[in-house]
């Protein structure tokens, strides 16, 4: 192997981790704001289970909220997971 094979293959393997770095930032960028648009969803869910004028109407626009908030909490770990 000469030293510029080496040094080419150096390269490729540093541009390769830049790569890689920088994908998990977006990631971990993309995981944030969906995080948070669901929070929204979620608490705006809430709010209207508030002013539902029917207590079973209250009771599942409420369940469903603590199941779409339960689900978003496992798919968000479970993504930083694999992106740490």
């Amino acid at each position: 192997m000469t030293d510029a094979t080496f040094a080419a293959g150096e390269q490729v393997r540093e541009y390769g981790e830049r790569a890689t770095e920088t994908s998990k930032v977006f990631g971990r960028q993309a995981i944030e704001a969906y995080e948070q648009v669901v929070k929204s969803a979620v608490q705006f869910e809430k709010a209207a289970a508030d002013i539902a004028p029917a207590d079973w109407v209250k009771t599942a626009i409420g369940a469903h909220a603590s199941f779409v908030q339960d689900v978003n909490a496992a798919y968000v770990s479970a993504a930083r997971t694999l992106l740490s």
